[in-house]
């Protein structure tokens, strides 16, 4: 008898924040793209997608806890944990041709040209309050 194969979802309910992320990353393109990408997507009838915040992104991250490297991990919660760095939709206020990116490796926030590549992964929905945001 063969085994049933489980569909990957296309999204995730964050019950934390409130948030809606796409489940699965396109991949890597710059920022420019990804703003174009995120404006056409749509996914489970649902067509308001956007890049995420660096708050929302950073929002993934669990700063309670550390790994044996010492840099924070992902939230345990968070189906999709990878090691790769996203965009923000966060402008670098001192130089605007570059943006927030958060590499989630090891928590770095950093900011990078916007002519760069990084993977993308969409979000809806607006952080529900109370949600700690890191100062930069």
């Amino acid at each position: 008898m063969g085994s049933l194969i489980t569909p990957t979802p296309l999204t995730w309910k964050d019950s934390k924040t409130g948030l809606e992320w796409q489940y699965e990353s396109p991949g890597k393109m710059t920022w420019y793209e990804a703003q174009k990408y995120a404006k056409s997507l749509s996914l489970d009838g649902k067509k308001d997608w956007r890049i995420p915040t660096l708050a929302e992104l950073e929002s993934l991250i669990d700063r309670t806890k550390t790994r044996s490297d010492g840099r924070a991990p992902m939230r345990e919660e968070v189906p999709f944990r990878d090691e790769l760095s996203y965009w923000s939709s966060t402008t670098f206020e001192r130089n605007t041709k570059s943006a927030w990116i958060v590499m989630f490796d090891g928590a770095y926030v950093l900011s990078y040209y916007k002519t760069n590549l990084y993977h993308v992964r969409c979000v809806r929905g607006r952080m529900g309050k109370g949600v700690v945001q890191m100062k930069i």
